[in-house]
C-alpha cells in the first residue's frame, strides 16, 4: 500500500463534486506518471473504518480533498465542492479521520490536498497536526504553499517532462511540481 494512495473526502459521496472523481482521473492517467500509483477514494459515508486498512509505513499517505482559502481568510475549515454541503472544521476533520479508522500508530503522512493548506499562522495543515497530536497521533500532516492541482496533468511547469505531475500554483503565480511547494507539519512543534 505504500506506493499507492488513499483519498478521504470529508463529505458524503453525493456531496463530493469533483473530489469524488479526482482519484479516478489519476488512476486513468497513472501510466503517464513516474510512480504508477493506484488511488482509492473513501467518503464520509463509506461504510466501516476504511482508514484502518491503510499501511503503517512512513511512505503511506492519506490525502484529504477539499477547497482552501489564501492567507488572510478563515483557514480553520476546508470547503466543499458543492453548495449543498457545509464546510468542515479542523476539529470535525480530525473526528472524521478517527471515526473512519485512522490508527494511532499510523506513521505515514496525511496530505491536505487543500489549496493554501501550508500557508497561514498557523496553517490549516499545522492546525490539523496539532489537533491529531492532542488525540495521541504523531503522524505528519502535509500542506501546500499555493493552489494544488491534485490530479496528474502536463501543465506549463512540466509540459516538457516525460511524466505528468501534480502541480501547485504559488501566490506569485508560478507553477511548480507539488513536491516543490509542500511542507510537513508535526503536532508537537
Amino acid at each position: 500500500m505504500a506506493k499507492d494512495r488513499v483519498v478521504f473526502v470529508p463529505w458524503n459521496d453525493n456531496q463530493a463534486g469533483k473530489f469524488g472523481t479526482d482519484g479516478d482521473w489519476s488512476n486513468r492517467q497513472k501510466d503517464n506518471t513516474h510512480h504508477k500509483r493506484t488511488w482509492t477514494t473513501y467518503f464520509l459515508n463509506t461504510a466501516g473504518k476504511p482508514l484502518a486498512e491503510v499501511g503503517m509505513g512512513m511512505s503511506a499517505r492519506i490525502h484529504i480533498f477539499g477547497h482552501g482559502v489564501p492567507p488572510g481568510q478563515d483557514n480553520t475549515k476546508t470547503y466543499p465542492d458543492v453548495d449543498t454541503a457545509a464546510p468542515v472544521t479542523v476539529t470535525e476533520l480530525a473526528d472524521m479521520l478517527v471515526e473512519k479508522g485512522l490508527k494511532k500508530k499510523y506513521l505515514g503522512t496525511i496530505v491536505c490536498d487543500i489549496c493554501y493548506s501550508g500557508l497561514g499562522t498557523p496553517s490549516f495543515a499545522k492546525q490539523l497536526a496539532r489537533e491529531l497530536y492532542k488525540r495521541g497521533y504523531v503522524c505528519a500532516v502535509m500542506g501546500h504553499h499555493g493552489a494544488i492541482f491534485p490530479v496528474y496533468f502536463r501543465y506549463d511547469a512540466v509540459k516538457d517532462n516525460k511524466y505528468e505531475h501534480r502541480i501547485v500554483e504559488k501566490l506569485d503565480g508560478s507553477l511548480v511540481k507539488s513536491k516543490n511547494a509542500q511542507e510537513r507539519f508535526w503536532g508537537f512543534t
